[in-house]
């Protein structure tokens, strides 16, 4: 009898690379089982914060018109 196997001893899957064959079982199963440890996975990028665009001001703004901020519920001159 030999120790290298072709098929999987947990599944019936055929192994294909000399470090499954040598194991007896493939890289899934031995993941599934803890045979394996985990792949670790690549350190993720730092994610780019990107600011809006800014916004020209309208054609028909008149000078410091933009100044003040309107709040909720705040009075404008048309509600004077």
């Amino acid at each position: 009898m030999t120790d290298r196997f072709t098929r999987c001893r947990y599944c019936p899957r055929m192994l294909t690379s000399e470090e499954s064959i040598r194991r007896g079982y493939g890289e899934k199963c031995g993941r599934d089982r803890g045979l394996i440890p985990p792949k670790r996975r690549p350190a993720a990028r730092p994610r780019v914060r990107r600011l809006p665009a800014p916004v020209p001001p309208a054609p028909d703004a008149l000078p410091g018109q933009d100044a003040l901020d309107l709040f909720y519920m705040q009075p404008t001159l048309d509600s004077i």
